[in-house]
């Protein structure tokens, strides 16, 4: 009776060996076949909250396991919009792990685009989602002329206050101030339209996006 038992569980996980690299191969297949193909397609390159996961000071079981294990940690929220006909690329959000992210999409997309994107799409001033532009400043990428898409509000945030003034000043970023509801085209396959939505607005109006 033990023999016949330990012989059921090895076949057991012989097949779920088998399933799960089964799985696996269709993973890469299907990822392969997305990156070689001429339509466009967004990425996912973070889907956490500003303060990533696990989140700082947290030590309960929701957070325990990503201690211990990075698979399991989580970028900031943040896609890239990919045009693979003109072989670039727009970055929604700039979060605090943009060094990450950038080298995650280089990574995904095998080097087939520019490291820094075209232009970069924020929705406003919180932590999580324009912090990360400081890596494009003199002291780390120091960038030239980055568009950075924004509401009125967020851009005059931007040209104020320090250290992100300086971004503009020394054409690190370059501010491309959006209206509401206005068009925006970034290329032929791309364009996007920027909205209002209710938010704690403490530094600048929140947008959201229509992506078409």
């Amino acid at each position: 009776m033990q023999k016949r038992n330990k012989q059921g569980l090895s076949r057991s996980l012989e097949r779920d060996f088998c399933i799960r690299l089964l799985i696996l191969c269709c993973t890469l297949f299907v990822q392969e076949k997305l990156f070689a193909q001429e339509s466009p397609f967004i990425m996912v390159l973070g889907t956490a909250q500003d303060g990533g996961y696990p989140h700082i000071g947290c030590n309960r079981t929701c957070c325990t396991a990503a201690w211990k294990q990075t698979t399991q940690q989580r970028f900031v929220v943040s896609l890239a919009i990919v045009d693979p006909i003109e072989k670039q690329w727009w970055l929604v959000e700039a979060t605090p792990d943009i060094k990450a992210q950038l080298h995650l999409f280089q990574e995904q997309t095998k080097g087939k685009y520019p490291f820094l994107p075209k232009g970069i799409l924020l929705t406003h001033a919180h932590m999580g989602h324009y912090t990360g532009l400081m890596q494009l400043g003199r002291e780390a990428l120091s960038s030239k002329g980055v568009e950075v898409y924004v509401l009125p509000k967020m851009a005059k945030f931007l040209e104020n206050n320090g250290p992100w003034s300086q971004l503009v000043q020394l054409n690190n970023i370059t501010l491309v101030s959006m209206d509401t509801n206005q068009l925006i085209k970034l290329s032929d396959q791309w364009q996007f339209r920027a909205m209002t939505v209710p938010h704690r607005d403490e530094f600048s109006e929140t947008a959201g996006f229509s992506i078409i």
